[in-house]
């Protein structure tokens, strides 16, 4: 059987970094926004976490998503404890932000498949001025502003073709700022 890249990731980069993804993976919360109670045997769940976290805390974005991730997940292993601790606070504290966005916010409308792009684009958005402050003041999602941003031709586009190109990834890291946090 071939493994996923997330599988591999996981046995070469395994660190508490790690153990804090399988723990927020876990989460009622995140569960029910995801859309999918059980866990994915390939770890796909977990690899929107970690896509998330890659977004919110490297400073440039660089294909392949595959090497991005890798990358990402080597750092990770260097980082303290009390790094992870926020980390979780910081989660937390986006999912409180989303329960005025109503069912399966993340999910296309025609499709109804969890839209990973946008998870990533507004996670980092909404979670980025906490983290360059060091805090965990993660306001409420604008519903309005949310919607606004699924509806933005330019950002559909981004999101639909090339979706791992570093242009269509900066096009939406960019909308979601415009539109959620201004």
């Amino acid at each position: 059987m071939n493994l996923k890249p997330q599988e591999i990731r996981t046995s070469l980069y395994h660190s508490p970094f790690y153990d804090l993804l399988y723990k927020l993976n876990a989460d009622a919360q995140w569960r029910k926004l995801l859309g999918i109670s059980e866990l994915d045997i390939h770890m796909k769940d977990v690899e929107v976490l970690l896509r998330g976290f890659a977004m919110l805390i490297e400073e440039k974005y660089s294909p392949s998503m595959v090497k991005f991730l890798n990358n990402f997940s080597r750092k990770s292993k260097k980082v303290p404890e009390d790094q992870n601790q926020y980390l979780a606070q910081v989660f937390h504290a986006f999912l409180k932000s989303c329960q005025g966005l109503g069912e399966r916010p993340f999910h296309g409308r025609k499709t109804n498949k969890f839209n990973i792009s946008l998870f990533e684009a507004v996670f980092a958005a909404q979670c980025g001025p906490a983290f360059r402050r060091r805090d965990t003041n993660v306001g409420p999602i604008d519903s309005t502003q949310f919607e606004a941003l699924k509806d933005d031709p330019g950002f559909a586009k981004a999101s639909l073709e090339k979706t791992t190109s570093t242009g269509n990834v900066e096009t939406r890291l960019r909308l979601a700022k415009e539109f959620l946090v201004g």
